[in-house]
């Protein structure tokens, strides 16, 4: 009889992996818009929730609101913005060729401007031969490499439109289903889970909290410094102010550095073609609006819903680019506060010290 048990749960345990191993195969390639369409579905959670209490609508009909108005307000802007970047992408690399074969730039690189006496002055104290030609071969490869990448993403995502739309279409099934699925859901996993509801509760709260912070918060931080900031640029004369517009706002989620990878080079480059007074502007602005943006109004904006260390929001938004792509500005801070609260719960709950 004690065989007999056992064989049914070894049995069984193999039916359950195998059936996870399939479900996984049919999933992975749709697991970016799945991930995502959980993400969106809880930061519009709340307003869906409120076109069921005041508005008194149905589930089913108050998803479909907030569903038609997540397509309006983001996959058709974001769908017009990759056209717009494609047509963009296409002068990127003529446009940074054009920068550094620049008198001014080539001489401050690699003439006898400071970066280039800096490297002499190293090769002479080193002893080291640098081969500023090589230098110079090397940077070119690099610029082109970067630039390369950049216009096949962008151009790839825009030319293969077909899955474009495709996990746009997934993405708008996940939070469809979870606005009207989304109480039963929980309280499916909840069951399935073995910790207690109210550990269950403060995760999924988290994950909520960490959501908003990241997509609505950091968001439009991020837009204001991205607009703005392109707006700058296109005053003192830069190209391609879409294409440096989006990528601001994107690196603007990113703590410590944000749009300063653009907006310095950009300055600099200003100065030493002549326009230093347009240089000089244009970072005093752009620093100007970053230090309003971070210290002012992304806290009033965050006020006490969550609190986490720069310095770790930045590692978990590098480790989770390393993995998922540009996805892992919004999944790496998600992953990461969901990490740690999975080690308070086990700190309070469970580290018992004999």
């Amino acid at each position: 009889m004690q065989n007999k048990f056992n064989v049914t749960y070894v049995f069984f345990g193999c039916i359950f992996l195998l059936v996870c191993y399939l479900v996984w195969m049919m999933a992975k390639q749709m697991i970016a818009p799945i991930i995502f369409g959980f993400v969106l579905a809880g930061v519009f959670n709340p307003l869906n929730n409120r076109f069921i209490e005041k508005y008194k609508l149905s589930d089913n009909l108050a998803a479909t609101v907030t569903s038609c108005l997540i397509i309006l307000l983001v996959l058709i802007p974001l769908i017009f913005l990759s056209i717009a970047l494609s047509k963009e992408a296409l002068s990127l690399y003529q446009t940074i060729m054009k920068a550094m074969s620049h008198h001014e730039v080539n001489d401050f690189l690699f003439g006898d401007g400071p970066v280039a006496v800096l490297i002499k002055s190293v090769s002479d104290i080193t002893g080291v031969d640098i081969d500023m030609e090589q230098v110079k071969t090397t940077v070119f490869g690099t610029l082109k490499g970067i630039s390369g990448t950049v216009i096949s993403s962008i151009n790839s995502i825009v030319g293969n439109i077909i899955t474009f739309i495709f996990d746009l279409a997934i993405m708008m099934i996940v939070v469809f289903g979870i606005f009207v699925e989304g109480k039963r859901l929980k309280t499916y996993i909840f069951d399935l889970s073995p910790l207690p509801s109210d550990q269950e509760q403060k995760i999924l709260d988290k994950f909520n909290q960490m959501n908003y912070v990241t997509l609505v918060c950091n968001g439009v931080g991020g837009v204001i410094q991205g607009v703005l900031g392109g707006l700058a640029l296109w005053a003192a004369g830069i190209e391609s102010v879409v294409l440096w517009t989006v990528l601001m706002i994107f690196l603007a989620f990113v703590p410590l550095v944000g749009i300063s990878i653009v907006t310095i080079p950009a300055s600099l480059y200003l100065v030493l073609t002549g326009s230093p007074a347009s240089g000089v502007a244009l970072f005093i602005f752009t620093a100007l609006v970053g230090l309003i943006v971070e210290n002012w109004f992304k806290p009033k904006f965050i006020g006490n819903r969550i609190q986490i260390n720069s310095t770790f929001v930045l590692l978990a938004i590098i480790g989770g680019m390393g993995v998922f792509g540009m996805g892992g500005i919004f999944y790496g801070p998600i992953i990461g506060i969901l990490f740690l609260t999975i080690v308070e719960i086990y700190h309070d709950q469970y580290n018992v010290v004999s």
